[in-house]
């Protein structure tokens, strides 16, 4: 295959233990395409991360992006900045480039991936203009929006019940015979971006009453109807995942198409994540 140009991105704080796996991975996703470059957003650490990622240099093209600016308490905060200083970054030096792929650095990414999966899916390149993908085991129910379930499930009267009512209907999806599911947002460990449809949306935390229009508010009473299950905010709006915001914003500005493929790119997840989980 040979797929045009794709920039491959990710943040990273504390990596040390899954960095080099993450970076097997990411040399399996450059032989897709035939041109690439990596971006990582460093944060201050306490282990060998960032001397690990100047050790791969010699290997391949990053640019890393080290933060300078104190860091905030609040994780979601963070992680919102890395992504968009990544953006930054391709917005002024590669917004010639086809696609982006935004992947986690962490144990989910350092297993080893079925590039197979992606290849197939870059293959179906009509279909979507965003791709995540599935998990024999999904967990990212907070970045996870489809159907009447858009508003962040950490942010209601009962969050554990809403997830596992999500996971049910999910899993109904899985079981029909498309081969793609339609979502609003998802995320799952990466995903992959034509950039024309994101260039112009940032990542953000933050959702309060001026992010309100991008959801069908339809959609909360429909929930709280038929689970009696209602949604908290405030009047300073709640720290979303930075996902939402982001794809939420380019179905707004640009119709872009947000698909979950049915397939497992990553092997099972098994972690924290989960637990909360019906079996």
């Amino acid at each position: 295959m040979d797929m045009d140009k794709c920039i491959i991105c990710g943040c990273i704080k504390d990596g040390e233990q899954y960095i080099e796996k993450v970076f097997e991975n990411i040399k399996k996703i450059q032989e897709l395409f035939k041109e690439t470059k990596i971006i990582i957003a460093y944060d201050k650490s306490s282990d060998k991360t960032l001397e690990i990622l100047n050790s791969l240099l010699k290997d391949f093209d990053i640019d890393i992006l080290i933060n300078k600016v104190p860091l905030s308490s609040v994780r979601t905060i963070n992680i919102q900045n890395a992504r968009n200083a990544i953006l930054d970054k391709i917005n002024k030096l590669y917004n010639d480039y086809e696609y982006f792929i935004m992947m986690d650095m962490d144990d989910v990414c350092s297993k080893p991936i079925n590039i197979e999966v992606l290849s197939d899916g870059l293959n179906d390149k009509k279909e979507w203009d965003a791709l995540f993908f599935n998990n024999e085991s999904y967990y990212d129910f907070w970045a996870l929006s489809f159907d009447d379930f858009q508003y962040s499930c950490w942010h209601t009267t009962n969050s554990i019940r809403l997830i596992n009512i999500m996971n049910v209907e999910l899993k109904k999806q899985l079981n029909n015979s498309n081969k793609y599911i339609s979502c609003y947002s998802a995320f799952g460990g990466l995903g992959l971006y034509k950039l024309s449809k994101f260039i112009n949306c940032k990542y953000q935390t933050i959702c309060g009453p001026n992010e309100m229009c991008l959801f069908n508010t339809n959609t909360f009473k429909n929930i709280y109807q038929k689970y009696n299950i209602a949604y908290r905010g405030s009047n300073n709006g709640i720290y979303d995942c930075e996902h939402r915001y982001y794809h939420l914003t380019a179905i707004n500005k640009n119709n872009a198409r947000l698909k979950i493929s049915k397939q497992y790119l990553f092997p099972k997840y098994i972690g924290i994540h989960t637990d909360i989980i019906d079996k």
